[in-house]
């Protein structure tokens, strides 16, 4: 990926017989998408299309999910071959929730029978 260029958005379908086919996009300076498609390891096929027509393949990659693309985040195209890269590390680790102090149920109705508790 030379620098400055969006890295695509990539979508995995497998086969029952253990192939597997693969359909990416990504969003250009111009506002438009460009497509590619085809066998895991051969995506021969592409296209590019306009700003005005990036929802309808915004749609597209959604249509691809229910079919049973699984997404599999960001990729390079190389030698006619989408390799995923590796997902983005936190810089920091998530800071820990504090828990809620633990409710003391019998408090709340005083004074009653509490057989409950």
């Amino acid at each position: 990926m030379s620098a400055g260029e969006t890295p695509w958005r990539l979508f995995r379908y497998r086969n029952a017989d253990g192939t597997s086919k693969d359909w990416a996009y990504r969003q250009l300076p111009d506002g438009g998408i460009a497509i590619c498609w085809g066998r895991t390891g051969s995506v021969n096929q592409t296209h590019t299309y306009g700003a005005a027509e990036a929802r309808a393949i915004l749609r597209r990659a959604q249509e691809k999910q229910c079919k049973g693309y699984v997404p599999l985040g960001t990729a390079v195209l190389r030698d006619g071959a989408l390799e995923p890269l590796p997902a983005p590390q936190p810089s920091s680790p998530p800071r820990p929730r504090p828990s809620a102090p633990a409710v003391d149920l019998s408090q709340i109705a005083t004074g009653q029978d509490d057989f409950w508790f």
